[in-house]
């Protein structure tokens, strides 16, 4: 998305979020709804059949919020056919090169998922995910009227359902900015909250860049994580 809205609300978006102006909180537009579900359609045949390179930093934090230990990998994600590869390029925890570990733990978890066959969930703007979600609009950006905030949670949450917010342009219908949150963890998971941020690329509308934050663990052993993901060249 390289219109100068779309340009501008990448670059500004912490300023975005703080100036909007609160809207009492009405149902979208339908034909709105229609135009992101198309968009979301646009970045997930993107993310199907593109690759792409990524570098990926997470913190463990201790428990007075300071950082205990670092991770950071360099991957890039190639097709073989119709099936996708994580292939980590390199890796370095706390000054320590652990590509190789990595390397077949990413190796573990393709093959895991390749043995279940599981069916990814549906997002809150996909086409039909309106007979699971609810919607609402809940702000506006004073500067950029066509810049909304668009409210959405599940109509019965479960472990595959999510809650949270999206900035989106209105005029052309793209999806620019969402927060997001599981409504129900998995086991050991406390929470989870996710940002991420949309762009167009050579290969279509992708993923630019996400933020995460969490925390979990079991009994009296509980991690508190953040990070984030940039994911770049997109072919």
């Amino acid at each position: 998305m390289k219109t100068a809205l779309v340009a501008l609300a990448a670059a500004t978006l912490v300023g975005t979020l703080a100036s909007s102006r609160v809207a009492h909180a009405t149902p979208p537009d339908p034909a709105l709804l229609e135009k992101l579900a198309h968009n979301e359609q646009e970045i997930e045949a993107t993310a199907k059949r593109a690759t792409y390179h990524a570098e990926e930093v997470v913190e463990q934090l201790d428990g007075d919020g300071k950082v205990a230990s670092t991770k950071t990998s360099r991957y890039h994600v190639e097709l073989d056919g119709t099936t996708r590869h994580h292939v980590i390029d390199s890796a370095v925890e706390d000054g320590k090169d652990v590509t190789a570990k990595e390397q077949q733990e990413a190796r573990s978890k393709e093959a895991e998922r390749a043995s279940k066959k599981k069916d990814p969930p549906v997002w809150p703007f996909a086409p039909g995910s309106g007979a699971k979600y609810d919607y609402d609009q809940v702000a506006v950006n004073p500067a950029h009227p066509d810049m909304v905030e668009i409210a959405f949670k599940p109509k019965s949450p479960d472990s595959e359902t999510f809650e949270g917010k999206v900035w989106v342009d209105a005029a052309n219908g793209k999806i620019l900015s969402a927060s997001v949150r599981l409504s129900k963890p998995p086991m050991l998971v406390d929470w989870v909250h996710l940002t991420a941020e949309f762009s167009s690329t050579a290969a279509g509308p992708a993923l630019s860049r996400i933020t995460f934050e969490g925390s979990g663990g079991l009994l009296f052993i509980h991690k508190h994580f953040r990070g984030h993901v940039s994911m770049s060249d997109w072919r």
